[in-house]
């Protein structure tokens, strides 16, 4: 089943240079997705409910390549579970991709990326230890306000607008709760609430990238839970938290 936004239909037929105004053909008669080259390896954020109840799966998405390399009209071409297509297409419009060129010049593309969601195997020490943490009754993870001093970001990555959402001139908001580890890592993003599901997996999949100073309590490390809420202003253009 395509999961394609209406939004897109007439964009993404004139991509595939059908005549105006024709409906998107079935994803099996889509043409063959061409291979493009990624800057950044793909890590979809894991829907944390289905991390901790063991859910594995798979899901595909199906975009198109502009010619500056960014995706867009993004459509998920099928996912066994829903959350594992947002997640999957939220990381791709995040990310930047080298279209093939011709005679020196880049060409629009229609490319797509499959992901597998294999549960715990994916996940390094750090995050298996926190994972087995969490499904623990009470997780020994401490609150913000427990620390020794405020967290102090070292790295802010910008959440990514996300394109059905920008194209029909939509704004809103996302609050997203995530785990800082000893190390000053995040793990585990999760949306709380969202206007808009997209704007929830835009947010929590820019959150996955941010760094923190080690946080500590009574001089020593430790892991702590905290939240941010993430405003997308179509108006301005603008994403803030």
């Amino acid at each position: 089943m395509s999961f394609l936004r209406p939004t897109q239909c007439l964009l993404f037929a004139v991509a595939l240079a059908a005549p105006a105004f024709a409906q998107v053909p079935p994803a099996s008669s889509l043409p063959p997705a061409e291979p493009v080259s990624m800057v950044r390896r793909l890590s979809p954020v894991y829907p944390l409910d289905l991390l901790i109840k063991g859910r594995t799966g798979s899901a595909e998405v199906r975009f198109m390549v502009d010619y500056s390399g960014r995706p867009v009209m993004t459509s998920i071409l099928n996912a066994t579970n829903p959350a594992f297509g947002q997640a999957l297409l939220a990381d791709i419009e995040s990310n930047e991709f080298m279209p093939p060129r011709v005679n020196g010049k880049p060409q629009l593309t229609l490319s797509g990326q499959k992901y597998i969601f294999d549960g715990e195997a994916s996940l390094d020490p750090t995050e298996k230890r926190l994972l087995a943490e969490l499904r623990k009754p009470m997780p020994a993870i401490v609150s913000v306000r427990e620390l020794d001093k405020p967290l102090v970001q070292t790295r802010k990555d910008s959440p990514v607008y996300p394109f059905a959402l920008q194209s029909d001139g939509l704004s809103g908001k996302a609050e997203v709760e995530f785990i800082v580890d000893r190390d000053g890592r995040v793990n585990f993003p999760k949306i709380l609430s969202s206007t808009q599901e997209d704007f929830g997996w835009a947010a929590a999949t820019a959150i996955a990238r941010w760094r923190y100073t080690p946080p500590t309590k009574g001089g020593q490390k430790v892991d702590v839970r905290t939240s941010v809420v993430v405003k997308f202003d179509h108006t301005k253009g603008s994403v803030t938290w």
